[in-house]
């Protein structure tokens, strides 16, 4: 294996670094005047949701401010990052849309929590015999390991595709003492998901930068926030990008303000949802947009001759 991907302005060398490790590290993907603008628009919106009482506090003491896209316009125009976008073509494709927007704080005290972005994805199976885990009854905490399948899912014979992109931008430097993201490297190769007892010790890897570097990694890819060891908090925005395929985990179609959708461009829309893929997502055969309030054709009869003539 070669050396393990650092920062990098190389979109070249950033495509390969994914291709043979599952994540890479954009250098300055954030300029310095963005990760400030973000960071004062995020406290504002932490600081209104705590004072109602909708902050969102997670077991391992990591924070959440979801649904960013109607929470600012600074974090709308950060979702159309030319240089992210080029990684989750080369990860995706051409069509694909955005699943969720969040900030993540890591406070003090945070922990681990092995993870793949595409967890729900069933393993493969073959024709001569059954489908080891039906997708419907995939879990969080069930599809891990050799938990599913027994021992021949360690080493597949064949794998899922990467259907997931997720970028973290980090808008405070990401240390090993602050709780930088981990992941391991090629372990979107390995064909299964990471197990807290077997994986403990894999090669879990401080993906470390500058404020304004994002590390981008595929849905196979193993991850888990790091341990926070400092007295603060350590900041990032997450943007999971999925194929077209697949339910967003957030609902931008019924979720996304008005204010928002009225101001929105065409490449915005299209990224959350608004335009059909493959005939998938739309109302009516040949719409090539679909709009809040505009339905698609109710219950209706031909008009019987006659009945609706005026009386004499």
């Amino acid at each position: 294996m070669a050396s393990l991907p650092e920062p990098t302005r190389d979109l070249a060398l950033a495509k390969r670094h994914m291709d043979e490790f599952g994540y890479c590290l954009l250098e300055g993907a954030l300029t310095p005047t963005e990760v400030e603008a973000l960071k004062a628009r995020l406290f504002e919106q932490l600081a209104a949701e705590t004072e109602l009482g909708v902050g969102r506090m997670l077991p391992d003491r990591k924070q959440l401010v979801v649904f960013l896209l109607n929470k600012g316009q600074v974090f709308r125009d950060m979702i159309l990052n030319a240089s992210l976008h080029a990684i989750v073509r080369h990860v995706l494709g051409e069509r694909y849309l955005l699943s969720s927007y969040h900030a993540h704080f890591a406070h003090p005290g945070s922990k681990t929590a092995f993870h793949t972005d595409q967890f729900w994805m069933p393993p493969p199976t073959n024709t001569s015999k059954e489908t080891l885990v039906k997708p419907g009854s995939v879990t969080r905490s069930g599809n891990r390991g050799h938990h599913v399948g027994g021992d021949e899912l360690i080493a597949p014979a064949t794998i899922s595709p990467a259907v997931v992109c997720n970028a973290m931008w980090m808008l405070d430097d990401f240390t090993e003492e602050n709780g930088a993201t981990l992941v391991v490297p090629g372990s979107h190769l390995s064909g299964r998901q990471p197990d807290h007892d077997l994986d403990a010790k894999a090669n879990w890897t401080p993906a470390l930068g500058k404020a304004g570097t994002a590390v981008v990694f595929e849905g196979r890819t193993w991850h888990s926030t790091g341990e926070n060891r400092t007295s603060a908090p350590r900041i990032g925005l997450t943007t999971n990008f999925c194929a077209p395929q697949f339910r967003q985990q957030e609902n931008y179609l019924m979720g996304t303000s008005p204010e928002v959708l009225e101001g929105a461009s065409e490449e915005l829309l299209e990224l959350i949802g608004f335009r059909p893929w493959q005939g998938y997502g739309g109302y009516e055969n040949g719409y090539e947009w679909v709009k809040r309030g505009v339905f698609a054709n109710g219950e209706m009869a031909p008009e019987r001759r006659g009945a609706l003539a005026p009386t004499q």
